[in-house]
């Protein structure tokens, strides 16, 4: 078993996921995670692929971001129909689906933080989000869920989002990290990379084909 110390040299590569949740999770028999240094075309010969990206920030150098028109609090947990609602529309390109229940269990485990759950306001609107956990035993800050409604794209809530995450994260964490699909037509990875992510890490998730 990895030691939170190994872990810590180099997050996002040691693990394909953050350090508490590999503590946690069972693969699938059928399944397989394996690192880009790791990967051969010919896998593809067994299995079917998903490919995602990890990278990392070290909390300094966060730049400023708003919106004008845009206010962003604190999101509390009697928020979670509301919540659950707007990301469910959020997701228009795919099957992702999250229940007013499943955002609650999430207030109830151990890396919960308050003050890192974050709503995008325009007017009364709840425009976007960002959920992000906190893990005190390795430092490690995740940013869990980020969406923004698809009629106030292109405006840089996203990166406001982020950013706010991001200062309220430092003076907590010694780091943040992020994973997301490569093949997420929404390009995910590039608004955190203008934020300050880096790192050149992509995990595979392999599946049995039938």
């Amino acid at each position: 078993m990895l030691s939170i110390e190994e872990y810590k040299r180099d997050p996002c590569k040691s693990l394909s996921l953050p350090y508490w949740k590999a503590q946690n999770i069972s693969i699938p028999s059928n399944m397989k995670i394996v690192h880009d240094a790791a990967w051969e075309p010919a896998m593809l010969n067994h299995y079917t692929e998903e490919r995602f990206f990890r990278i990392i920030h070290c909390l300094k150098n966060i730049p400023a971001c708003s919106v004008p028109g845009v206010r962003l609090e604190t999101l509390s947990p009697a928020r979670t129909e509301e919540l659950a609602d707007m990301i469910n529309r959020s997701y228009t390109h795919s099957n992702i689906h999250i229940s007013a229940e499943q955002l609650q269990s999430m207030t109830q485990t151990p890396v919960y933080c308050p003050a890192l759950w974050i709503g995008a306001f325009f007017e009364e609107t709840l425009a976007g989000s960002i959920l992000c956990d906190y893990d005190a035993h390795t430092g490690e800050a995740v940013i869990e869920w980020l969406q923004v409604l698809p009629a106030y794209r292109g405006k840089g809530i996203a990166a406001a989002l982020i950013c706010e995450a991001l200062k309220r994260m430092r003076g907590m964490a010694e780091f943040a990290t992020v994973s997301g699909a490569c093949a997420n037509p929404t390009n995910p990875e590039k608004v955190y990379r203008k934020c300050g992510f880096e790192g050149d890490n992509i995990w595979h998730i392999l599946t049995e084909r039938p």
